[in-house]
């Protein structure tokens, strides 16, 4: 069982009060007409046994019109959502060369909110996210969800990805078996990067999206004078800068190539420290919208209205009831 509105239930504290203030009611009732009718029988005796009944019944009805008012929820209910629009997935570079702090705070912050800010301009999309660094995970399926996106952006950080390096081609790859291979909606790949490839070939990987239908952007984060690539440990805490015969690494953007990527990929390529993203949302905008395969959710039915039948008969009986004889 589960409960819409739990605070409610702390109503229930009240039945110890409510039992307690009905016997002192009847205790003082007792005093009352023993001082004044001596022991005598009195022509205001209550039948107990009503007034028993009449304060249990009121108690149950205040029992059950609490417990709906927490609107109690059980069983399954399946619902149907369709939506239209387009299939995008975001692949963020994860690489140690993003955390460099040429924009600020990090190259990786900056891509993280990019992609926030991309999802948010075109919600009624579909978004997926893969990480890549050595090598590339799909971490978030496509879905409407922008809560369930951004906790999986919340997470983006080179330690929690153990392959070193950088693999575009990989990062491709992965997102492109992640599409809906029955949805009719335009697919789009939007790589978050340095444009560092360290690893494997891009050219294949792209051949390949395209084959399918795929569009591929490039988002480059980092400025051309570059920065130090910052040394962390498995905590995430910066202890120093990598360095080569005792001169740090500079790790400086490869904007010609993401540029060419975006250009093979029929998309195009944005630099997010000299540009704003708005050519990338309006680009999306004019793509082919399609229906989404259908998304089943299981929701909780309500069943309170059980507990407000049952409270108003006790209601009502408790009414009837009288106290007299």
């Amino acid at each position: 069982m589960n409960w819409a509105k739990p605070e409610m239930l702390y109503l229930l504290f009240l039945i110890p009060i409510f039992i307690i203030v009905h016997i002192i009611r009847i205790l003082r009732r007792k005093r009352v007409i023993k001082k004044v009718f001596n022991g005598n029988p009195s022509p205001f005796e209550i039948n107990r046994a009503k007034e028993t009944a009449r304060f249990i019944l009121l108690l149950l009805s205040f029992i059950f019109m609490t417990i709906a008012s927490a609107r109690p929820r059980w069983g399954e209910k399946p619902e149907v959502k369709k939506g239209r629009g387009i299939d995008i997935i975001f692949c963020i570079d994860v690489s140690k060369s993003m955390l460099c702090e040429d924009v600020k705070p990090t190259r990786l912050d900056m891509a993280k909110l990019g992609a926030r800010v991309l999802a948010e301009e075109t919600a009624g999309n579909r978004f997926g996210l893969v990480a890549f660094a050595g090598d590339a995970y799909l971490l978030c399926p496509l879905t409407s969800d922008l809560g369930i996106l951004s906790m999986y952006l919340d997470i983006l950080k080179p330690e929690n990805f153990p392959v070193p390096g950088t693999s575009i081609g990989r990062a491709i790859d992965v997102a492109t078996d992640a599409f809906d291979k029955n949805s009719t909606a335009s697919k789009v790949i939007v790589i978050f990067s340095d444009g560092e490839n360290l690893t494997g070939a891009v050219e294949p990987a792209i051949k390949r999206a395209i084959s399918k239908g795929i569009r591929i952007f490039t988002i480059g984060v980092g400025t051309k004078d570059g920065a130090p690539v910052p040394e962390v440990d498995s905590l995430g805490n910066i202890r120093g800068y990598k360095k080569i015969n005792g001169k740090p690494v500079i790790s400086k953007p490869n904007p010609t190539l993401l540029m060419n990527i975006g250009l093979m990929g029929k998309g195009g390529y944005a630099g997010m420290n000299t540009s704003n993203l708005m050519p990338v949302i309006q680009a999306f905008k004019r793509l082919r919208k399609g229906e989404f395969g259908e998304e089943r959710y299981l929701d909780l039915q309500e069943k309170y209205h059980y507990f407000l039948i049952v409270a108003l008969v006790f209601l009502v009986a408790g009414i009837i009831i009288g106290e007299a004889k």
